[in-house]
């Protein structure tokens, strides 16, 4: 990482603001601005061209609104969003937007740190969640769309040499679920973000096929929707061989990587 990094901290609540200010400072983020929202940007920062923008908590539909306007005046800044919770139905919202990374408010400052590390680093989505311990993944079945998703900052009081070695195992680690060859390839499609038609062309199938694929996929992995099922991929280790020419999306657990 550069030695700094122009930032720009958007938070209504001036505490939070310069709290964030002073920990970003802190981890050699130069930071150019905090104001209280996107339309509280003056030509002054325009003229900054930040590489990272921090947003505090929103809803999912203002969030996804801020970061189009930010994503118009800086084509090439990281978008950040930090969450309270969100539904299922929210994080599909966010991760179809021009946000960057999902964080949740209780994550420790080092796993927000390293986060944004890996997400200024390379072109990828990330999302960190909970998971049950260190070591397994797990699905995320069993969840209706507008359900929340279990977090608990528990989970996360680990050291970084632990959060690494999480991250490998959940890589390496794959449940197949009774999965077939040709429904794991499709599941790669998924994470990789290739629509039906994308899936089918590699695959020399139609589309209406890939959609009995994914209906069957949805069934064994006990999962509601595509979203639920790219999640559960990414944790099972689905997107560890994804083509790393194209952005992909990296699910942290913990800190893991959407």
């Amino acid at each position: 990482m550069e030695q700094f990094i122009a930032t720009i901290v958007i938070e209504p609540r001036l505490l939070v603001r310069e709290a964030l200010v002073s920990l970003m400072v802190s981890h050699s983020y130069q930071v150019v601005g905090g104001v209280a929202s996107t339309a509280d940007i003056d030509n002054s920062l325009l003229a900054s061209a930040p590489r990272l923008v921090l947003l505090g908590p929103l809803p999912a539909d203002e969030a996804a609104a801020a970061a189009n306007s930010i994503r118009k005046l800086w084509p090439e800044t990281k978008i950040i969003l930090l969450f309270d919770h969100a539904s299922s139905a929210n994080f599909q919202m966010l991760l179809a937007s021009e946000i960057d990374g999902c964080i949740p408010l209780f994550a420790s400052p080092d796993t927000l740190v390293s986060t944004l590390q890996q997400i200024m680093a390379a072109d990828i989505k990330v999302l960190v969640l909970k998971t049950e311990t260190c070591s397994m993944p797990y699905p995320t079945g069993g969840q209706e769309e507008g359900d929340e998703l279990s977090l608990a900052p528990n989970n996360l009081a680990r050291s970084d040499d632990a959060e690494n070695r999480a991250i490998d195992r959940t890589i390496s680690h794959r449940i197949p679920h009774g999965l077939s060859e040709r429904e794991q390839e499709i599941l790669k499609g998924v994470v990789r973000g290739h629509s039906n038609k994308m899936i089918a062309r590699t695959c020399g199938v139609t589309d209406a096929t890939i959609k009995v694929h994914m209906k069957s996929i949805l069934r064994k992995i006990r999962v509601a929707n595509r979203t639920q099922a790219a999640i559960w991929a990414l944790e099972q280790g689905y997107g560890a061989d994804a083509d790393r020419r194209s952005p992909a999306l990296r699910l942290l657990p913990g800190v893991a990587a959407a």
